[in-house]
């Protein structure tokens, strides 16, 4: 085995951080890059995004790509304000006096729910507010079962029927990634080094790509949260639930139409909305309007920023501890790369929340955009340079000189190479993978309530069986338990 000094002057490389590195083979390149980021990527692209035009769009990914901390984060915090909802619909019911035995009452909460979350997404959080009073109000009123009922239903069945939840596409993508995944671990175990077949450089592909595994759990909870089909359908469904209402009541009220919301700005639009909270993935108003109306203060903030971490810092954890035992084994270059690609997801969450904090809200878009292309553009740049052989230098195969060069094919170096290849590598990767499905089950399973507003149908079938859900046929007064609460509230 010769030392780095050798194989510097065996191969001409200098020890320049510039010029002392060898490219890969274009086609190396090329398959590595199929064969581990493009899965990754693909991903991405799955990710539901709010119809706001290409700009909003476009900022989406590059602020999932860019900063996915707060973007977890973000996600987060829309299912916390969703189950914040949740809980005053479910509340208004229980006063209204719909038991909890009753499926009227899950249906109701739901619908509830939704609209009030649809407001939020508006940018009209202050309708949002009023929605349980004026229902209470509505159940006294002598036509509700006749009338009122069905208006609220459509409007929530409306609703629902716009938001696109893409999780069956995501089923099958993160189906793809995994298998494609397999078989080139399957693949690189089953081959022996030769002069064309470095498991070694496998190995670290793999570890470098692991830095992005945050992407599965992000996509899962992004496709059950979902996004409206269109930029005008769910102001345009709230608009004229706001008119059937007042029109049930004998009010006269202008028809609903796409004019009229412009004209009386009903409903912001383009970065506007996603500045008030019409992007689930981004909240920028966060950290300097805190949405203590949802229960949530700055500690529990920080408890979601570090929350948004934990994915990340998984993947980091999987793609030292891949690197580490790769031959040679211990700290080498690759830490270096991979920490840095940290560092830059990190500084950009700070450099986030200074923006969110203190600067203007209309410069906050167009700076929070540059920002996030910034960051996301320097780690593709970083990803591509470490896949075209930056890393492939005497002193990284030698640990900056401190063993002699691990070449795989070597006597000392083959067995352990395929025994970290075939029996390790492979579990630290899916273990990782499991850790990132375990961490979106635990966080639906926190926000099931929210999840069930999010993924509610519009026919009356239940996401949780296969029978069709129909209204008790019962009168008004025998459908209704009458609780301590609803025999307070008749009273008024």
């Amino acid at each position: 085995m010769f030392t780095e000094k050798v194989c510097r002057k065996i191969t001409g490389l200098s020890s320049s951080i510039w010029t002392g590195w060898k490219a890969y083979d274009n086609s190396d390149i090329w398959s590595r890059l199929v064969t581990w980021k493009l899965p990754l990527f693909q991903l991405v692209v799955q990710l539901p995004r709010a119809p706001l035009g290409f700009r909003v769009e476009t900022a989406s990914i590059m602020h999932l790509l860019g900063d996915p901390i707060d973007s977890v984060m973000s996600m987060l915090l829309t299912l916390a304000i969703c189950q914040s909802r949740v809980e005053e619909a479910k509340k208004t019911c229980s006063v209204s006096g719909l038991d909890p035995s009753y499926t009227e009452y899950h249906r109701t909460w739901k619908a509830l729910a939704i609209i009030m979350v649809s407001y939020d997404e508006c940018g009209r959080p202050e309708k949002a507010a009023d929605v349980c009073e004026n229902y209470l109000d509505m159940r006294r009123h002598a036509d509700f079962e006749d009338n009122f009922r069905t208006i609220y239903d459509e409007a929530a069945n409306s609703l629902a029927a716009d938001r696109t939840t893409k999780i069956l596409p995501v089923f099958f993508a993160e189906l793809i990634f995994i298998g494609g995944w397999l078989i080139a671990l399957i693949k690189a175990a089953s081959s022996e080094p030769g002069p064309g077949n470095w498991p070694n450089v496998e190995s670290h592909s793999v570890a470098m790509s692991a830095m992005y595994l945050w992407v599965t759990s992000a996509v899962v909870i992004g496709s059950v949260i979902g996004a409206s089909q269109t930029e005008g359908s769910m102001p345009r469904l709230l608009h004229r639930f706001e008119h059937d209402m007042a029109t049930a009541q004998g009010e006269e009220a202008r028809r609903p139409s796409a004019g009229g919301r412009e004209e009386t700005e009903w409903c912001l639009a383009g970065p506007e909305r996603a500045l008030h909270g019409g992007v689930y993935s981004w909240r920028p108003l966060k950290w300097r309007e805190v949405p203590r109306q949802f229960g949530v203060d700055t500690k529990e903030l920080c408890g979601y920023a570090a929350t948004g971490l934990v994915p990340v810092s998984a993947c980091y954890i999987t793609a030292v501890l891949l690197s580490y035992f790769t031959p040679p084994k211990g700290v080498s270059c690759r830490h270096v790369a991979e920490s840095f690609i940290l560092g830059l997801w990190m500084i950009s969450f700070c450099v986030e929340f200074i923006a969110e904090r203190w600067l203007k809200k209309r410069h906050l878009f167009a700076v929070v955009f540059s920002k996030d292309v910034l960051f996301a553009t320097s780690n593709v740049v970083v990803i591509f340079m470490v896949q075209s052989g930056l890393l492939n230098r005497c002193s990284c195969w030698s640990m900056f000189g401190l063993t002699g060069v691990n070449l795989p094919q070597h006597p000392d170096v083959t067995p352990i190479l395929m025994h970290f290849v075939k029996r390790i590598a492979p579990w630290i990767t899916f273990m990782a993978i499991f850790f990132q499905f375990l961490f979106c089950g635990m966080v639906l399973w926190k926000y099931s309530d929210a999840i069930r507003v999010f993924v509610q149908r519009d026919d009356g079938i239940s996401n949780l069986g296969w029978d069709r859900v129909k209204r008790e046929d019962k009168k008004p007064e025998q459908r209704e338990a009458m609780t301590p609460f609803a025999l307070l509230y008749r009273s008024r």
